[in-house]
Order: C-alpha cells, then structure tokens, then sequence
C-alpha cells in the first residue's frame, strides 16, 4: 500500500484495493514520505476507514494541526469504550468525539463554559457510557493536564450512544430529552406514580431507549401480531391507554406511525408496573 498523501508527520493517507481512502496513524509515519512512498506497516498503530468522503476530508482537516496525543487520547477513550460496551462503534465517533474533545479543551483554555441540560438524564439512561466519559475526563486530565467540566462526561457519553447505532448526535440529544419527558409524564400519571426505585424500571427504560433509536432511525419493525395485540387490548387495558399516550407523543416527533404490536409491548411492561406497586 502506498502513501496518496502526507498530512503530518504522523498521519497519512493511503487508498486500498478497492480506491477506498484510508487515514493511517503511527509516530513518525508521515515524517519525510511523499506520494508514492510505500506505507511503513510496522509505524501503523491505527488505521481510519471513514466511509463518507466527506467525513474523510473533516477528518484530515482536523488532524492536519493537532497536537499527535490528543488524537491519540481520543482513540484510547473510543478503543476503551468499544471493549467495555462489547461493540463495534461507528467509525465516524473518531471525527466527532475527537472534534468535541478538542473544542472543549480550547473553551476550558480561554475560560468559555456551556453546561450539559442533560447531565442527569444521561447518567439515569446511559450509565456505562457515562462512566466511560468520566474515565475519560481522568485521562484527560492526567494526560494532557486539563481539568474538564464534571458535565464533559455526559457529552462524552451521547457521542458514545450515538455511535452505538448508526444515528445523527442530533436524534441521539432528542431521544434523550423525550426519554426524559415520557418519564417525567409516567411519573406524574394518577394511576402508575413511575420512580427510580420501583421494580421494572430498569427494564421500562430499556425497552424505551430501543423504541426510540428504532422510531428516529426508521428501522424496519416485525409483522403485527393481531391475537397478540386484541390480547393486550383487552386485558391491559389501563397500561395500553397510557402506552397509547406515549406512543402519540413519539409519533408527532419522529414523524411517522409505530406499529400497535410496539403499543402492546410497551403496554406489559407498564402493567408490570402497575402490579409490581
């Protein structure tokens, strides 16, 4: 594989067999290589495949004046991540994580703060990946001798869910502001008085966050069941109305129907709620 161009001297980028760009990083990797120059596999350390070009040039753009260890920290932070959550994270978490990381030391440097809104719900919903951002706040700190903002770790954290399934930061922020709002709403219902500490919470909330990354992201959802659904409807019939109440607000804000089978599930788990008390 040859070198299609230098970025820094850590940093090139190559094409594959395919014309694919790659994105190579190891110390010392790009130091005096012109295009052409045969990659020096044993410098590689990391290998980038970005799939969208765009992203590709962002990419470079970013790396092409950054300090070598902050790219480096950042890819420690995504690899630690992968192992601890046990996936495969989209590529595209190395761009913005990095990008994120990187501007949010410059605010700290220049004495700019902006706080996270949704700190506490991201440390309710999210709590491995907010662990991991506060892993990373200490490795940050320890490494690169800034000290981040307590709230850096929920940002640090919807990155990380984001990158778990293949959505935009943008429906990944509003998924979580609605989790919190449709808890907020079962909380306050007469009839079910939602909290932290009831039994089934945990799995309520789960069942919620993958209905969510399935109504922003559109995913394809099973063919109904109808005895299953007549089933719910008639003997859950408290938990089907309040599930029906929350399936209308996802509705409006994703823009499309969720099928009466997704109704039915929502509403067991909500009778385990109810029954639980």
């Amino acid at each position: 594989m040859l070198v299609a161009k230098t970025i820094n001297n850590n940093i090139v980028s190559c094409l594959d067999d395919a014309g694919h760009e790659l994105i190579m990083m190891g110390r010392g990797l790009g130091f005096q290589c012109k295009p052409g120059t045969p990659i020096r596999q044993e410098l590689v350390e990391k290998v980038f495949h970005l799939e969208d070009p765009q992203e590709v040039d962002r990419f470079k753009a970013l790396v092409r004046n950054l300090p070598p260890e902050y790219l480096q920290l950042c890819t420690q932070i995504i690899d630690y991540a992968s192992e601890v959550l046990n996936v495969r994270l989209q590529e595209s978490v190395y761009l913005t994580l990095t990008d994120h990381v990187c501007f949010a030391i410059q605010r700290q440097q220049q004495g700019i703060s902006f706080h996270n809104v949704l700190e506490h719900e991201v440390r309710i919903f999210y709590p491995q990946e907010y662990a991991i951002g506060r892993h990373a706040l200490a490795l940050i700190r320890d490494e690169l001798g800034v000290a981040l903002p307590e709230d850096e770790a929920a940002s640090i954290a919807l990155h990380l869910v984001n990158a778990e399934w293949d959505g935009c930061l943008q429906d990944t922020l509003r998924s979580t502001q609605t989790l919190h709002d449709i808890l907020d709403l079962l909380s306050k219902h007469p009839k079910l008085h939602l909290q932290p500490d009831d039994p089934y919470y945990d799995e309520l909330v789960v069942l919620l966050k993958f209905l969510m990354q399935r109504c922003f992201a559109d995913m394809d959802v099973p063919v109904p069941d109808k005895t299953f659904i007549q089933m719910v409807q008639q003997n859950c019939t408290l938990s089907y109305e309040i599930a029906q109440t929350i399936i209308r607000q996802l509705e409006k804000l994703c823009g499309h129907s969720i099928s009466d089978e997704e109704t039915a599930y929502l509403a067991i788990h909500i009778r385990r709620v109810i029954h639980s008390k």
